[in-house]
């Protein structure tokens, strides 16, 4: 079998890897917005009241109030808290004493 010419072979070493390198990135892209699509299907439609925020980087968040019976109908448990803040810090045990060190002196005045 005999090979093509000269000029043919250079354009398909010019050409060919440029169409494959071409056809795998419209691949990915198409990948990738058919993922994108699958998770905008899959997200649950919330009612609610939204709020739209705007962060110190310039990103605008939106953010959906829902219900209790929402959030349980989710996965989500709204009895349980996340860690407490300064305002709702533990209460200290009954019978514990608050210091074995003696009251400070207040400072003189002059």
């Amino acid at each position: 079998m005999r090979l093509p010419s000269k000029p043919v072979l250079i354009r398909i070493c010019i050409y060919g890897p440029l169409l494959a390198y071409f056809g795998y990135l419209a691949c990915q892209r198409y990948k990738a917005e058919q993922a994108e699509q699958a998770e905008q299907n899959a997200a649950p439609v919330l009612e609610g009241r939204k709020h739209t925020f705007t962060l110190p980087d310039g990103k605008s968040v939106e953010v959906v109030e829902i219900s209790e019976d929402q959030a349980r109908q989710m996965g989500l448990d709204p009895d349980r808290s996340g860690p407490p803040s300064k305002a709702e810090a533990p209460a200290k045990a009954a019978g514990a004493e608050e210091s074995k060190s003696p009251p400070v002196a207040p400072a003189p005045t002059n």
